[in-house]
């Protein structure tokens, strides 16, 4: 038999089962008991290889899944089976539809074992390959041009073409995408999104927080890395978070404080140490650190995937407005400004990671009616996130946040209070 007759005739193995579970009424996701599929149900799925799965503590079908490609390698099992037994459990198990498998360096036709490893010296990996401009892999990893356009054809081959899918999918995906509580009811009921059902923030999404000095932006964005670490069942993504310091306000005591109190209210596990553990710090000194430890967490994600929920960066402009002063420099400033945003904005739409960043605020010496603060950064730091938030100081200790601009949130405010536990809702 030939390779596509076995390749058919799994594809139609799989579909026969999928379709005997619909008459049978498990064709909802939640009817599903993925523990109750046994590796014989498998299509494709041969004794020797089942046997491998089985010595290295793999029994189910989520374990199949989530094990990387080349940990299945490494074990013994080829590749080619591992995917043909992936593409069987996506036509079983709906929650796996969306499922892409991983593609190596090594797929990549021209890309050999050599060349493969060459490039992962440089820091680059298939996601960078494929969402980095021509000119940047040109010029930054030594890639020739014809090369770089060689590479992203054959990997859009590999990814199925040039995609396009109807709404009604897209609805469905958003909807199937992990959301994490602010940790204020007040803030996440201005967060909600009725018709996907979540409220807080998404995975994948980037946020804005502006405002003037001690209006809460660093507050939320430290209740943030640990609203992100709460298990699922308690409102948050079971993820690690990556905090990126530019004016060093970052303080451990602030997220103990924190901690305990949804220790306190959640009864939440966790421990202190463990909490931090999982809070990735770096201090960016000036705006070309900053930069670089952005483009770092590319590969951070790459070898680390599913991982990480959350990157904040407090602030993401203040060493750009220092370092780039006066309107000579403006230009250039801005360029380079959009070139940080841009990594920031492939982060999130490539590794399904919600990226905060703070920024700072000037006054309108023009405007004569209204609020004369407005965020710093102008239309390229106004067109980057999904959703702007303005905070502003209200009487003691009471903040306003309302959403500036969102194409999914109507324009609202909440009251939030900062107390020594962290952002609560106001009284």
């Amino acid at each position: 038999m030939s390779k596509k007759d076995e390749d058919e005739d799994l594809v139609k193995e799989a579909e026969e089962f999928y379709e005997e579970s619909i008459e049978k009424g498990e064709n909802d996701e939640s009817l599903i008991d993925v523990e109750s599929i046994s590796l014989k149900d498998i299509p494709g799925l041969g004794d020797k290889t089942a046997k491998i799965l089985e010595e290295n503590n793999i029994t189910n079908v989520d374990q199949i899944m989530t094990t990387s490609l080349l940990e299945l390698q490494s074990m013994g099992v080829k590749r080619a089976t591992a995917k043909k037994i992936r593409e069987a459990i996506k036509k079983m198990v709906p929650k796996y539809k969306y499922f892409k498998e991983e593609i190596n360096l090594e797929d990549i036709p021209g890309i050999g074992g050599k060349t493969a490893e060459t490039l992962r010296e440089k820091g680059l990996n298939v996601y960078l390959i494929e969402t980095t401009p021509i000119r940047e892999l040109e010029e930054k990893y030594g890639i020739t041009a014809a090369a770089a356009q060689k590479y992203k054809e054959a990997l859009k081959e590999l990814r199925g073409g040039i995609e396009f899918v109807n709404a009604l999918d897209v609805l469905e995906k958003q909807k199937s995408i992990l959301s994490f509580t602010y940790g204020v009811k007040n803030i996440d009921a201005l967060t909600t999104i009725d018709e996907l059902g979540v409220s807080g923030v998404r995975l994948g999404e980037t946020i804005e927080l502006f405002g003037p000095f001690r209006s809460g932006k660093s507050q939320l964005c430290h209740q943030l890395c640990v609203t992100v670490q709460l298990p699922i069942e308690l409102g948050g993504a079971g993820k690690k978070a990556v905090f990126i310091d530019t004016e060093g306000t970052f303080s451990p005591s602030r997220i103990k404080a924190i901690h305990e109190r949804f220790q306190r209210e959640l009864g939440w596990k966790k421990s202190f140490e463990d909490v931090l553990k999982d809070i990735s710090y770096a201090r960016a000194y000036n705006s070309d650190h900053q930069m670089t430890l952005s483009e770092r967490l590319l590969e951070l994600f790459f070898n680390q995937k599913d991982e990480y929920g959350l990157v904040v960066v407090d602030s993401a402009t203040a060493h750009f407005r220092a370092e780039y002063a006066g309107r000579g420099t403006l230009a250039e400033r801005q360029q380079t400004m959009n070139y940080h945003l841009g990594i920031l904005g492939r982060i999130a739409d490539t590794y399904n990671v919600a990226v905060v960043i703070t920024n700072q605020v000037q006054s309108n010496p023009g405007a004569f009616f209204g609020d004369p603060t407005q965020a710093i950064g102008g239309n390229i730091m106004g067109h980057w996130a999904t959703t702007r938030f303005y905070l502003r100081k209200s009487k003691g200790e009471k903040r306003i946040i309302r959403v500036y601009d969102s194409p999914v949130l109507p324009e609202s405010e909440a009251i939030f209070a900062i107390t020594p536990e962290g952002c609560v809702d106001a009284e």
